[in-house]
């Protein structure tokens, strides 16, 4: 029985494990041709708004470190419902509801008059449309030129790009709800598909298997940061686990798409704070300084009340950034980490040892655009539980806290911070500070 474990970025794969970095365009076309194989065969669509092969999955079985890399079903699902604009709160659930969702989303989609309308109701295909005009005027640049030859640009004609040739938004409409609708009530044939997919014996003939492994090892503990879950959380652990103690080189190091580099020393260090979480004096506590007479469990229960829709380069930035931060923060030697609530639900505190607190947003991928703010802050242990009770505003505003923005140079920055040594009574309020907060949630 397989189980899937992760998903990989099609992009770093290629440019840091490829064995031949001169081939990057070569696999990626591979890669391509392999999707769209599979989507024309079961949608009979030659040509197509997307590849979907941004990331491929990992399956395992039993024993196994890594197993069997597949295409991404999860990416492809994901794209429909960003495409659509489908606000979807907590996991994506493939079942008969979220048809039925999707399908009333086409519907909406073929009741669009204006591409003011298109741009309010799906941003994303509203993009795709004026991408494909941009397109159309490039290629008509290039049919002026002696040396054309439509050949090498037919291939790129996608299916929008042929209707915003026409110049036609009931054309682009028309085409694209046929589109999604095939891709939704024929997606279960796609899943069953991509998931008797391999791309195995192509990955070891072409990349290196030991940053291979590196790479998915630094996916496995961005699993167990994702979750509380300790079930889960364990099982990716024994896992990195597995690979520090097998045969593999582990000298290499690789820069991810988000620019986090990996190798053994941060590998190690993620792990340890992996395990405190499950052991039975957990660094993980609820942060749950609220305002008093304010019930814990319906706070805790709270969810958004506003949706906001992004195009899916804005998703896919503030994804980044949040992988980026959450490696970053796992990666350094916190002695706890703090949930926000109510007003401060979506960051995440972390405590030091030398009387730092640190809070920053955390991606939640159902809801990306609670990663959307732009500021880390920073106060003593001494004024945690003070500052906690003010709302984002005034906490800006106090001269305690240190605002710092996520700019190029903010791991640096933050680093320095962190580094710097507290004496003996600091370090007693961090500890103290972390014991309280484990009363509270207890």
């Amino acid at each position: 029985m397989e189980e899937k474990t992760v998903d990989l970025s099609l992009t770093t794969l290629m440019k840091e494990c490829s064995i031949n970095p001169n081939l990057v365009l070569e696999h990626q076309s591979y890669f391509r041709l392999k999707n769209r194989e599979n989507v024309h065969e079961v949608f009979r669509y030659k040509k197509f708004n997307d590849d979907f092969v941004d990331t491929v999955s990992c399956y395992r079985k039993e024993g196994e470190l890594i197993g069997i890399i597949r295409p991404s079903y999860d990416e492809f699902l994901r794209k429909i419902v960003n495409a659509l604009n489908l606000p979807v709160y907590g996991k994506i659930i493939d079942n008969d509801d979220l048809t039925r969702k999707l399908l009333e989303r086409v519907e909406d989609l073929k009741n669009i008059k204006s591409e003011r309308e298109l741009y309010h109701s799906f941003p994303q295909l509203y993009k795709d449309l004026h991408d494909g005009r941009r397109y159309y005027e490039q290629l008509q640049q290039l049919r002026k030129r002696e040396h054309y030859q439509e050949d090498e640009y037919a291939s790129g004609e996608h299916y929008y790009y042929g209707c915003a040739m026409k110049r036609s938004l009931g054309n682009f409409i028309k085409t694209q709800s046929e589109l999604f609708s095939r891709f939704i009530l024929k997606r279960l044939e796609y899943k069953s598909l991509v998931e008797s997919t391999t791309f195995n014996s192509y990955i070891r003939r072409n990349f290196d298997i030991d940053k291979l492994n590196m790479y998915i090892m630094h996916k496995y503990l961005c699993k167990c940061e994702e979750t509380t879950e300790k079930d889960v959380i364990q099982k990716y652990i024994s896992l990195v686990e597995q690979y520090l103690a097998g045969p593999r080189d582990k000298t290499a190091s690789i820069e991810t798409e988000e620019g986090i580099i990996v190798n053994y020393d941060m590998i190690c260090n993620r792990l340890e704070n992996a395990k405190r979480v499950i052991q039975k004096d957990s660094s993980l506590v609820e942060w749950i300084l609220i305002p008093e007479g304010r019930d814990y469990s319906k706070v805790k229960q709270e969810k958004a009340s506003r949706t906001t829709f992004m195009n899916l380069e804005e998703v896919k930035r503030l994804e980044a950034l949040g992988e980026r931060k959450r490696t970053f923060y796992e990666s350094s030697p916190y002695l706890a980490k703090v949930l926000g609530l109510r007003r401060y639900h979506g960051y995440v505190g972390y405590i030091y040892e030398n009387g730092k607190v640190v809070l920053d947003r955390e991606y939640i991928s159902h809801h990306p655009s609670s990663a959307s703010g732009d500021a880390i802050y920073i106060m003593n242990v001494s004024d945690f539980e003070e500052l906690s009770r003010y709302d984002k505003q005034e906490l800006i505003q106090d001269k305690r806290v240190k605002r710092m923005n996520h700019t190029a140079t903010w791991e640096e920055r933050l680093h320095m911070i962190l580094d710097t040594e507290a004496d003996s009574k600091t370090k007693e309020e961090a500890r103290q500070l972390v014991k309280r907060l484990k009363e509270k949630r207890d």
